[in-house]
């Protein structure tokens, strides 16, 4: 009878699982002193700073492109911020402590309303000191100086509790109580002629609104100004006392789009929020201020097609630049490969080669991001004084593009690394 061998015993996975946990902080340790020695090397030896100096016409067309992308994704990123930031103005310009909007809000481009009967509600609540209502709608208007009626937003408000602070709005308060005077928002853009320089000129400018039902325009009288700004979606805005909006439209005021609520100080937020919410069951949504600026936002980015556009021209400008930086490094290994091949009979390892390939990358990318920064910085200012959207180039947008150009370094060093570690010096013999 022949007898059959044993099979060595495997290990079992946690026995295999435990060796490599004991072996990682050696491995890390050596993985990290090769790195470094590859790094000291590569800056003793700037090969890839020579390189790029060599290959001219592969460099410039890498700076141009990577410079292209930067610009693109400056532009994805502040015209999103602004977008956003645009689209919160009157959000954050809220005085009270909390925020009481239509069941389900989204957004007031919406223009959703409540009903009146909420304001009872929520003032009867004990911990409640004041209820401030707001209302918004859209109306056209023109003057002398326009060809003719454009769009403008308009806010409705008591002027002896005013639901919004915005910078002029103070000063401006007293003027709005007469009736059917108004003010316009100094910020708005530059579609309504020279209704600004005529407010500067004058005590009152005539300023006609929307028609009545025998199809005459209603007249109002600008007398002063404020500063907010446009959003996306509009050009410019007015406000007026409630009592002014009621006389001009002939409704009554039982349409509020939010009411502000102050609360009486030292008031636990959380438990008067809980308590409105309750009493208000479906009638009406309870927001605190940063809550209500939250949703608006999320409006815009997730239920429109804005999101996943500027989204989409970020990712876009990173795989451009990302091919374009490959490309420079490409052509200077295609090049070098007898020079490579004979670096690697050396015994230059990867490391060093990955070194090579970031030195390429990097001399690329920071110029590219410098140049592209300065003309962004000018394509913002005139895109700025077209729209009013409150385009700047910021921390923001700037901590955003250089972690792209991060990224798109070191992906594009990889793909360049697995082209170099395909080189056999035996290719030195062909």
């Amino acid at each position: 009878m022949v007898a059959i061998p044993s099979l060595p015993r495997l290990p079992d996975l946690g026995t295999r699982l435990r060796e490599f946990a004991e072996d990682l902080p050696a491995r890390l340790r050596q993985y990290w002193s090769d790195l470094r020695r590859a790094v000291l090397i590569s800056a003793k030896l700037p090969l890839g700073v020579q390189q790029l100096r060599r290959q001219r016409t592969s460099a410039i067309l890498a700076l141009c492109g990577v410079t292209a992308s930067i610009i693109v994704i400056f532009a994805q990123l502040g015209i999103e911020n602004a977008i956003y930031e645009s689209s919160v103005r009157v959000h954050r310009a809220v005085k009270g402590d909390l925020v009481v909007a239509s069941a389900g809000f989204q957004s007031l481009q919406l223009f959703t309303y409540i009903p009146v009967d909420v304001v009872d509600t929520v003032a009867a609540h004990p911990k409640v000191r004041a209820t401030k209502m707001l209302h918004f709608g859209n109306m056209s208007i023109l003057h002398e100086g326009m060809r003719s009626p454009r769009q403008i937003l308009y806010y409705g408000l008591d002027i002896e509790q005013p639901a919004i602070d915005v910078p002029g709005l103070k000063e401006n308060l007293s003027k709005l109580r007469i009736p059917r005077r108004v003010l316009f928002d100094r910020m708005s853009r530059p579609v309504y002629g020279d209704l600004l320089d005529r407010i500067a000129k004058h005590d009152e400018v005539v300023v006609l609104g929307p028609r009545d039902a025998q199809q005459l325009y209603r007249q109002m009288f600008a007398v002063g100004t404020y500063s907010l700004g446009p959003n996306i979606l509009n050009d410019g805005s007015l406000i007026m006392s409630d009592l002014s909006l009621a006389e001009i439209f002939g409704y009554t005021l039982d349409r509020p789009a939010f009411i502000a609520v102050d609360l009486v100080p030292g008031t636990d937020v959380g438990e008067v929020v809980r308590d409105l919410r309750r009493a208000l069951g479906r009638r009406a949504d309870v927001f605190l201020k940063t809550e209500f600026v939250a949703r608006e936002r999320a409006f815009w980015s997730r239920d429109t097609p804005i999101g996943y556009v500027t989204n989409l021209g970020f990712f876009l400008g990173v795989a451009i630049g990302m091919v374009f930086i490959y490309y420079a490094k490409y052509q200077i290994i295609r090049s070098y490969l007898p020079e490579y091949a004979i670096l690697k009979c050396f015994g230059y390892d990867r490391w060093f080669f990955l070194s090579v390939v970031v030195q390429i990358g990097v001399c690329v990318i920071l110029p590219s991001l410098i140049l592209g920064a300065a003309i962004s910085w000018g394509i913002y200012a005139v895109a700025e004084n077209a729209t009013h959207l409150g385009l700047s180039l910021g921390l923001r947008e700037l901590s955003l593009a250089f972690v792209a150009a991060v990224i798109m370094t070191l992906a594009s060093s990889v793909f360049a690394l697995r082209r170099l570690n395909k080189v056999d010096p035996v290719m030195l013999f062909d």
